[in-house]
């Protein structure tokens, strides 16, 4: 559940960041003080909160993994870390992560 979060939430915040609140294309013109758009600020928000109660190495594989799409030899490589120890923290990120959305209602 946490790697879907994960994803969602770059895909909300690339949108965000580019002013796409409505897929114009499918749904027709729509006001962006709608519902839709302030929910999604919302829940990027909460995600970023969730996501920054965890350390910051642990943000670091889990935003260079799943957000960037980095591979893990290059993700391990820019931590300086081995790809065996990425192996075994890149789950206990995603653990914690789980935990802390679950504690906030996130999932």
């Amino acid at each position: 559940m946490a790697i879907m979060r994960l994803k969602q939430w770059a895909f909300e915040r690339v949108a965000l960041r580019h002013g796409r609140t409505a897929n114009i294309e499918h749904s027709g013109w729509k006001e962006r003080r709608t519902r839709e758009a302030d929910s999604r600020h919302v829940r990027v928000i909460d995600f970023e909160r969730a996501l920054s109660q965890l350390d910051p190495e642990e943000q670091q594989v889990l935003l260079l993994t799943y957000r960037d799409g980095l591979r893990h030899d290059h993700t391990a490589s820019m931590l300086g870390m081995s790809v065996r120890k990425l192996y075994y923290f890149l789950p206990n990120a995603r653990r914690k992560l789980t935990d802390i959305l679950d504690r906030l209602d996130l999932l």
